[in-house]
């Protein structure tokens, strides 16, 4: 914290550091996760700007409020461990994506490169979806690394019921000559 009292005002000076070692202490990640609960949802796109996660960093993939919240409430964390195997690991949860994050020297790889094998829950895939994806792997990865590899599973959860029915009409002629 930056000092802001006069030099020659020593009560402001002892306030200053006094102030400075209880704010140290505050979690204000708690304080932040219920305030982010009560915003209404045309402020998310703000507070998204805010906390820098527009675009690429998670914006595009968040299909609804829930994920959307998740995304501003974990944005802290997420720029901490940025250019990790962890972040990249937890921006998919954060998405609601199942994903594992394979690093060269696990499967005798590359250097420096690594797979992405991604499990898609209730989301629509398409070439965009793909391309977006990339695009957030590519915005949370290491800055060396290079992704080899994308593979993607498709998993829903909803349950879909299927029914398919034909009717056929024939017309059928016999022609009886003659007695058994």
């Amino acid at each position: 914290m930056n000092n802001l009292a006069q030099i020659n005002d020593i009560n402001l000076q002892i306030f200053d550091e006094v102030c400075e070692e209880r704010f140290k202490r505050l979690d204000i990640e708690c304080v932040l996760i219920a305030i982010i609960d009560e915003v209404p949802s045309d402020a998310l796109p703000h507070l998204a700007e805010q906390y820098h996660i527009t675009g690429n960093e998670g914006w595009i993939q968040a299909l609804n409020d829930t994920e959307k919240r998740n995304l501003i409430k974990t944005s802290i964390k997420m720029h901490r461990y940025k250019g990790t195997k962890y972040a990249l690991e937890e921006i998919f949860k954060t998405l609601n994506i199942v994903g594992n994050v394979d690093e060269w020297f696990n499967y005798g790889g590359k250097p420096y490169y690594f797979k992405v094998i991604l499990n898609i829950l209730n989301r629509p895939l398409t070439a965009e979806t793909e391309k977006t994806l990339r695009a957030l792997i590519d915005e949370y990865k290491n800055e060396r690394s290079w992704l080899e590899s994308i593979k993607i599973n498709i998993n829903p959860e909803l349950s879909s019921k299927v029914s398919a029915g034909c009717i056929f009409q024939e017309k059928l002629t016999l022609d009886v000559k003659g007695t058994i």
